[in-house]
This record gives structure tokens, C-alpha cells and sequence, in this order.
């Protein structure tokens, strides 16, 4: 077996030539050889998995799909060997050896095809994985932690997806949720024909996807409704509260990104995409869509669905030259978004509803960005400004004491908050407690916690009664 030292100078001839395919391949199988190697070094394994990458480089330069697949295949080999090394050796945690193993797949996506990878699927592999994505001992940075989405992502996509690995994997979400954030998600810069390495916002999809159409975010999402429901917001809640954020917070980016930067359209149309199909992941799937449903994650869902779509239209005019076919797909992926939030407008409590209440003011705007760009937002018409007219007409009846202190609306849940006085509706207690690391009361800024406000039942009922009454009185003025 050729050493290290051998295999880099096969690589890179003193000479200065590039080495010849068989050369690459030679020196591809031999770096394999060194993973397996038990009697090698951390240091070791970390130059045997850059050889091998290199080669795999050079031998595929012209081949992205070759060169993915083989990287796949280095990655799937070093970790199982980086697992058994844990287990049978006891060998410490390499930070290093983590990111290497995860930027092999940095270019793999569920939609490449690696059939040619064989993964191993032992209790060995998968326990390591799990334990460094979910076990703060095992692996104390988040963001070394994180990276092992992709992973998880890609060894899901060959195994079998079982009950306790999933749990584990969820509970890993929960653990990781605030180093998600845009710079992590998103692609990095591709600016000229230079490209950047994609972020974690594909596998991160995939894995929800998997995860929620198993029924295995269930869990989750109960502990979250029933958290708020007892204005407790706990990791649960904060989890689903802050990946929504995170999708108009990515879109602002991108929008920020494109303006300021020369980065090409498909780039800005890939990442625009990624961002609107994640949001329709979280909000719209059968296992979340309760969750999201819940006092104050339905108002950050309205919000962020609203921000992001205003992002996506402000640079619709300058990306739609550049790609016309492109920003035409994105905006009927919207649309499909949109359309599965109409499709629960039965629902009182959906976030179709909370977007034409709280947002119906910019439906007009979004319109006409729209149709001077000649396409359209189906689901959000030209009358919403008459919508709103009669909304507002209608609030100026509102008893004052039936509206929310701080936001004007007609509250639902009323509640009293013991540091002032005041009385403001159930969700935005939640909004409160969910979108500052300090909670406060609005009103005097002492400090917002469990026990600091009181549910009032009796005005909720009196709230209900009078909902009823404008409800029949407007069906007999239209009968």
C-alpha cells in the first residue's frame, strides 16, 4: 500500500505535469486503502481523505455528476471508518475530520443520483451520526453539529428510515434549530461563472420531508400547540417559530445580495426557490400545518410568507430580464404555495385567513408588481382593498375594550398582563415570548415571563357573543 507521502507526489509530479487518469485512479483507491488504515493518525486520516478528494477532482473535472458520486463514495467510506475508530478505539471526536467528511458531500443533493455508492447501514455508522448530530457532549459546536445535516440527509436517503433513529434526528433539530440560520442555509456567493458551495437548506427539506411524511414531526409539533396553549413556549415551539423566520429573513438576503453583488440570476432563482418550497415544507404539510396554525406561529407564518413574498417582487423586474422563463416558474411556485394555504381557508385559525386580515393593505401592491411584469398572484385579487375598506369599517364598531392594546385587533384569546394592566390577546404573548431573547411587557418594560398575565375568560365569551351577533346581522342584511 502506497504511503501519504507517495500518493501526494503521484498527485503533484515535481515536475509540475498534471498526473494522467491512471494515475488519479491509482492514487483515488490507495487514499480508501489509508482510511482503513487503523494504525493512522487523526492528522493521517484527514490527509487521506483531502488525497483522495483531490484525486477525484482531477480524475472528474469535466463530470460533475462522476465527480459528486465518487465524493459521495469517499464520504460514506470515511465516516464508517471514523465510526468503528470511535467505537473500537475510543478515539476522540476530530472537529476536522467532521467538516472534511461533510464538504465531500458539499455538492450532493437528494436529486443526484449516487445508486454506485455503497453505504454501510450498522448500528455502528448510524449511532456515530446520531451521536454527533444529536449529543452537545459528544460534539459541543452547533455549527460542526449542523453539518451533519447533510449527512443525515444523504444516509437516509440509501437506509431505511427506523422509528428511533428518526425520533433522534428530530430531537437533534430541536438541539441545533439556532445555528440554522441564513449563512448556513443558503448557498454562498456565486458571483461571475464562479460557483459556491451549496447550504444546508436542501437537505435540511429533505430530511423534513422524510421526517413528516412518516408522521415522526408529530411529536414535535404537539408539545408545541400545547405549549402555547399554556403560553410556555419551550425548544419545541422556538424550533418551528425560528425556521419560519428563517425563510423570509433568507429571502431578504438573497434580495440583498442580488443588488448589492454581481451574482448571476440562476443562482438568486435557485436559492428563491429553495427558500419558497421550505417555507410550503413547514407551513403547509400535514404533520406542521396544526402547529403552525397555533397563536402567535400563525401570525410569524402570515408575516414571513408576506416579507417573503415582498422580496421576491421587488427584484422581480431586474431578474425577470435576465430570465424571463425562470422568475415565471418561481412566481407559480408561489402561487402553488399560496393555493395550498387557500385550500384551508375553511379553517378559522389557518394562515390563509391571518394573511388577508393582517396584510389584505398590500394585495393591491403585489398586484400591480405583478401585472407590469405580465404575470399574477391568483389567490390575491384586486378587491382586497375592498376587503379591507369593509374590514376597517367594521373595526370603527368594535367595542374598545374587545380590542388588543397593543396590535388594535379584535382579540380571541384575551389576556392580562399583571406587569401593567393591560389586556392583549393570547397570540401576542406568544409573539412576545417568541422574537425576544428578553421578553418585556410593551407597556412598562418589566420583564415578561410565565406567571405575569392571566387569562380572561369572561371577556373571551363576551368577545364570542358579540362575533356571533355582527355574523347573523350581516347574513340577514344580505338575505
Amino acid at each position: 500500500m502506497a504511503t501519504l507521502d507517495e500518493l501526494e507526489q503521484r498527485l503533484y509530479p515535481s515536475d509540475g505535469s498534471d498526473p494522467t487518469p491512471n494515475e488519479s485512479c491509482h492514487v483515488y483507491h490507495h487514499s480508501i486503502l489509508q482510511l482503513s488504515n487503523n494504525a493512522n493518525s487523526t492528522a493521517q486520516l484527514i490527509r487521506a481523505i483531502d488525497v483522495g478528494k483531490q484525486a477525484v477532482g482531477i480524475l472528474f473535472k469535466d463530470c460533475n455528476e462522476s465527480r459528486t458520486m465518487h465524493w459521495a463514495r469517499l464520504a460514506a467510506f470515511a465516516a464508517s471508518m471514523v465510526a468503528k475508530r470511535s467505537k473500537y478505539f475510543c478515539e476522540p471526536l476530530s472537529v476536522h475530520v467532521i467538516r472534511d467528511i461533510n464538504c465531500l458531500l458539499s455538492h450532493w443533493e437528494p436529486s443526484i443520483s449516487t445508486q454506485n455508492v455503497t453505504l454501510d447501514q450498522s448500528a455502528c455508522l448510524k449511532n456515530w451520526m446520531l451521536s454527533v448530530f444529536c449529543d452537545a457532549r459528544t460534539c459541543p459546536d452547533p455549527r460542526v453539529r449542523v453539518l451533519m445535516l447533510r449527512f443525515l440527509a444523504f444516509y437516509w436517503h440509501h437506509a431505511e428510515l427506523d422509528t428511533k433513529a428518526a425520533l433522534r434526528t428530530v430531537s437533534g433539530l430541536i438541539l441545533n434549530y439556532e445555528a440554522l440560520d441564513e449563512e448556513t442555509l443558503l448557498p454562498t456567493d456565486r458571483r461571475g461563472e464562479e460557483k459556491g458551495e451549496p447550504g444546508l437548506l436542501y437537505p435540511l427539506m429533505f430530511l423534513l420531508e422524510g421526517l413528516g411524511r412518516h408522521r415522526y414531526l408529530d411529536h414535535m409539533c404537539q408539545a408545541a400547540i400545547t405549549q402555547v396553549r399554556r403560553l410556555i413556549p419551550g425548544p419545541e415551539t422556538r424550533c418551528l417559530a425560528t425556521l419560519v423566520k428563517r425563510t423570509c429573513r433568507s429571502a431578504e438576503r438573497i434580495k440583498a445580495m442580488y443588488m448589492m453583488f454581481d451574482i448571476k440570476a440562476p443562482y438568486i432563482l435557485e436559492s428563491l426557490t429553495g427558500v419558497v418550497k421550505f417555507f410550503g415544507v413547514l407551513v403547509t404539510s400535514q404533520s406542521t400545518v396544526h402547529a403552525y396554525e397555533s397563536p402567535g406561529l400563525l401570525k410569524l407564518a402570515s408575516d414571513s410568507l408576506v416579507d417573503m413574498i415582498s422580496s421576491i417582487l421587488e427584484i422581480g423586474p431586474i431578474l425577470q430580464l435576465e430570465s424571463t422563463t425562470g422568475y415565471a416558474d418561481l412566481i407559480g411556485l408561489v402561487n402553488k404555495t399560496l393555493e395550498s394555504l387557500a385550500l384551508r381557508g375553511d379553517s378559522p385559525k389557518s394562515v390563509w385567513i391571518k394573511v388577508q386580515q393582517d396584510h389584505s393593505h398590500v394585495f393591491p401592491r403585489f398586484t400591480r408588481q405583478t401585472q407590469t411584469m405580465g404575470l399574477s398572484l391568483l389567490f390575491l385579487s384586486p378587491s382586497a382593498g375592498a376587503r379591507e375598506a369593509s374590514w376597517a369599517e367594521e373595526m370603527e364598531e368594535v367595542p374598545t375594550k374587545y380590542l388588543d392594546s397593543l396590535t388594535q385587533d379584535i382579540m380571541t384569546e384575551p389576556v392580562r398582563l399583571l406587569t401593567s394592566g393591560m389586556t392583549v390577546d393570547h397570540s401576542t404573548i406568544i409573539t412576545l415570548l417568541l422574537t425576544s431573547i428578553t421578553p418585556f411587557d410593551p407597556f412598562t418594560r418589566l420583564p415578561l415571563c410565565h406567571g405575569s398575565f392571566k387569562s380572561l375568560p369572561r371577556l373571551k365569551r363576551q368577545i364570542r357573543e358579540w362575533k356571533n351577533r355582527k355574523h347573523c346581522n350581516r347574513e340577514m342584511e344580505e338575505e
